[in-house]
Order: structure tokens, then C-alpha cells, then sequence
């Protein structure tokens, strides 16, 4: 019994000091070459330094649409594949107290009844069993240690994940918003355009029946207004189809019922780039890559540790008894303890193998980040440089359209003078068209840069006090998971 207690005593002394140690810190992951980079690219071609702070949240609220933001509210309650997600992190949740549980005994209780009888003895015989059995390894290494804590990073991971796909979904919403309004004020463009080309076919019947202008003149501006009508019917098309996609998103049946008209928005600020440090710590995705190299680096310390020698320890008792009255009663009760090192000695590689295969695994994980890391500065130097071109794009078009529309009317009336030929009013009036829907498309081009550009910056919108989304996990080692206003 001395040496039991001394053997128990040296086992709880070893499962207190081992823990698993981080495998990776933020010093050895590759961010100071990168943040160099990026520093450097914060110089415009004058050599001036471009703005650079924390990046400001609530990027839905500035847009100052009320019916979106409730629309996306209506998403993060229903998305189909967003509550997906939050189960999926919910299991893993789980996953952390599978392995947690590793760390404390496990206690098998079991009950049998049995009936006997001798066909030459005529005797029936009863007889019940009770017994349990207990094991206990001792985290000696710290493997079991290693497997928690990769555990609790896959946990945190798939929080990451989740904020990623909370954030990621709102943008999307709002990106296919303003696609369905530029595919409604392109409708309506369209519409105007329809009635504009009739009036021309009428001043153009009018002054062929006069005998003023030849049947070719007729027939062209006749041509102009047939494909009005024919673009017209494409753009209907496409806003039922916008329309469907958002209330799919939504998780409504597709009846294309939803209401997105109104002017699309003009945006009259810059967004504040934001510092290296500020995108690393704000972005989900990264957070998540980060974690996950963790879970890496567990994985492949506790594959080593699986070659070093196991300390257990295993109980076990019973009683049996022919009535289960007898059974409380402790008079034959039989016990044993035992304690247990497993060295592995042969297994034909698997260990040695398994090791070196998350090793590699660990090796390709910290590569993997290094590329979303990549990944994500380059999609902040997209947007920027978007953004540059757009707002150039939006003044010069905006010019365009105007001095276009007022070029159609002119033409419009010189030719009811015949001062002018046909086709100089057909022209006039393509080029009126072209222009204004050119306008349409890249001021919601600008819109949907801006929404990629504080997503790429990590900077999360604010949504109205009426939405509380809040997902109680009861296995969650760090407690209540609470969606609010922002993560």
C-alpha cells in the first residue's frame, strides 16, 4: 500500500508541474517583413504619407439607410448558412470539453444479473453483480495538456470564424442592396429613355408626313426606340433577379417582392487606412489563421509526446451477491489498484511518422498564414487603389452625363427645326443614355469598393439597439457568447 501511495503521490506531482508550452508566438509569426512593406507603401508618388489611423466602425450606419439596416439585421437572424456557422462553432465548443476531459479520471460503473440451473440437480441459481472501474492517466509531458489547448484553439478559430462570416455576410448583403438599386434606378433610367425615344419617333412621323425628312429617318429613330424597350425588359429582368437573391439571403422565398428603390448614395469622405497592428488584431480571418497555426503546433507537440512513457493509474472492485439486497453489503467486496508506465517500444513507425507528419503539418500552417496575411494587405491595396480610380471616375462621369443630357435636348430640338441631321440626334441621345447608366453603375461600383475596403480594414458596421442576436453556449470555456452591436 506504501509503494501505491508513493506512486499516486509522484503522478499527481508530474500532472501538476506539466503544461503544454506555446508552440508559436507573435514575434516568430511573419508579420515585422510585411509591416515593413506596408509602411513603405504608405507614400503616395509625391512622397507624401498617406492618412493612417485606427479604423472608425459603423460603416452600415453611415450610408444612413434605415430599410438596410433592418434588412441586415433580418439576415443575421434567418441566413440559412450564418446559423450553420454558429452550430458548427458550438461543436466545437463541445470539442474542448471532449479534451478537457482527458485530464481527470474515467469511472465505468456496470450491473449483471445471472440465472443458473442444472438440468441434473433440478436447481436454479441467482446471482447479481456490481463493480466499477476507473482509469487515470497523468499528464506527466504535457500531452494531454497539448491536446486541450489545441482544442481551445480550434474553439477560438471557429470564433474567428464566425465574426468573419457575421462581418463578411453583412457586406455582402449590403453590396447585393445597392446592386438591386443600381438595377432599379437602371430600370427607371430605362423607362425615361423609352418615353424620350417616343417622343422623337413622333416628331419624326410628324415631320416625315409632311414630306420634311425621308423614310430612312423614320426607320432609324423607330430602331432606337425598339431597343429602349429591349433594354428595358433585360434591366427588368435583372432587378427580379437581384431582388430574389436578397431575400434568398434572407431566408424568404424568392417571390422578388423586397423593396430596394431610392437615390444610391454619394460618398464625400476618405477612410482612414489603419496601422499593420490594427488589421492583424481587427480582421477575423487572420485571427482565425493564427489560432489555427496554434492548433498546429499542439497537434505536433503532442505527437511527439506520444513516444515518451505513459504513467496511469487503473482501479477496479466488485461485489456479487444472489439477492440484490445483499449488495450494500461490503463483507466480499473485492478491490484492486494498479499502476501503469507504457513505454512504446515497436509499432512499425506509426509514432515516429505521425510525429513527423504534423511537424510538416505545422511547418504548412505557418506558410498558410503568411499568405492569408498576404492576402489581406493586398485586398486593402485593391480597394485603395479602387477607390482612387472610382472617385475620379464618379466626377468626371458625373460631368459627362450632364453635359450629355443637355446635349439630347438641344439636339432634340434642332432636329424638330431641321437644323440638324438624324443622326446627330440618335447619337445625342446614345451618348445620353451611356452616360447617365455609366454614372449609375460606377457610383454603386464606388459604394460597394468603400463596403470591401472597411471589410478589408477589419472594421466592423453598427446595427440598431432592436437587434440582439445573443447564443447562449453551455460549454463554452470562457463563458456566454453575447452578439450585441458589434463584435
Amino acid at each position: 500500500m506504501k509503494s501505491a501511495k508513493y506512486l499516486v503521490l509522484s503522478v499527481s506531482v508530474f500532472a501538476l508541474v506539466s503544461c503544454a508550452s506555446v508552440p508559436i508566438t507573435d514575434k516568430n509569426l511573419p508579420t515585422p517583413e510585411i509591416a515593413a512593406e506596408w509602411s513603405e507603401s504608405q507614400h503616395d508618388n509625391a512622397g507624401a504619407i498617406r492618412q493612417s489611423s485606427d479604423v472608425r466602425n459603423g460603416w452600415l450606419d453611415d450610408l444612413k439607410m434605415d430599410d438596410l439596416s433592418r434588412f441586415v439585421e433580418e439576415v443575421l437572424i434567418n441566413n440559412p448558412d450564418f446559423k450553420a456557422i454558429a452550430h458548427r462553432m458550438e461543436a466545437s465548443g463541445f470539442g474542448v470539453k471532449i479534451a478537457r476531459s482527458s485530464l481527470f479520471p474515467a469511472i465505468n460503473a456496470n450491473l449483471a444479473t445471472r440465472r443458473q440451473r442444472s438440468n441434473s440437480l433440478l436447481v436454479s441459481n441467482n446471482n447479481v453483480s456490481l463493480g466499477f472501474d476507473a482509469r487515470w492517466e497523468a499528464d506527466v509531458w504535457g500531452r494531454l495538456s497539448a491536446r486541450t489547448a489545441g482544442a481551445d484553439a480550434d474553439y477560438t478559430a471557429a470564433r474567428a470564424d464566425y465574426a468573419g462570416a457575421r462581418l463578411s455576410l453583412a457586406a455582402q448583403v449590403s453590396q447585393a442592396w445597392f446592386d438591386t438599386m443600381e438595377a432599379q434606378a437602371q430600370v427607371d433610367l430605362a423607362l425615361k429613355t423609352v418615353e424620350s425615344f417616343e417622343r422623337a419617333v413622333h416628331i419624326v412621323e410628324k415631320r416625315f408626313s409632311r414630306g420634311l425628312n425621308t423614310g430612312l429617318d423614320l426607320r432609324l429613330v423607330v430602331s432606337n426606340y425598339e431597343a429602349a424597350r429591349a433594354s428595358l425588359s433585360r434591366w427588368e429582368d435583372q432587378l427580379g433577379q437581384q431582388k430574389r437573391g436578397l431575400e434568398i439571403l434572407a431566408g424568404r422565398y424568392p417571390s422578388a417582392k423586397i423593396i430596394s428603390a431610392g437615390i444610391l448614395p454619394d460618398i464625400n469622405h476618405d477612410v482612414p487606412v489603419g496601422l499593420p497592428v490594427n488589421i492583424l488584431a481587427r480582421r477575423p480571418d487572420l485571427q482565425s489563421a493564427r489560432t489555427k497555426l496554434l492548433s498546429a503546433g499542439y497537434s505536433r507537440q503532442a505527437a511527439d509526446k506520444d513516444l515518451l512513457p505513459s504513467f496511469s493509474i487503473t482501479a477496479s472492485g466488485s461485489n456479487s451477491s444472489a439477492n440484490f439486497s445483499d449488495l450494500l453489503r461490503f463483507d466480499n467486496v473485492f478491490w484492486n489498484l494498479v499502476g501503469n508506465i507504457t513505454q512504446p517500444i515497436f509499432q512499425g513507425g506509426r509514432l515516429r511518422y505521425a510525429a513527423k507528419s504534423e511537424a510538416a503539418l505545422f511547418e504548412a500552417e505557418k506558410q498558410a498564414f503568411a499568405r492569408i496575411l498576404l492576402a489581406a494587405f493586398k485586398e486593402v491595396e485593391d480597394a485603395l487603389s479602387s477607390e482612387r480610380s472610382l472617385k475620379k471616375q464618379v466626377k468626371h462621369t458625373a460631368i459627362a452625363a450632364e453635359n450629355a443630357i443637355a446635349a439630347e435636348n438641344v439636339a432634340l430640338d434642332q432636329y424638330s427645326r431641321g437644323l440638324i441631321k438624324i443622326s446627330v440626334l440618335l447619337e445625342s441621345q446614345r451618348q445620353s443614355l451611356s452616360q447617365q447608366s455609366q454614372l449609375l453603375s460606377i457610383k454603386k461600383q464606388r459604394i460597394n469598393n468603400r463596403i470591401a475596403l472597411h471589410l478589408a480594414l477589419g472594421g466592423d458596421f453598427t446595427i440598431t439597439e432592436g437587434f440582439q442576436a445573443n447564443i447562449t453556449n453551455d460549454n463554452d470555456p470562457k463563458g456566454d457568447i453575447t452578439e450585441g452591436k458589434k463584435l
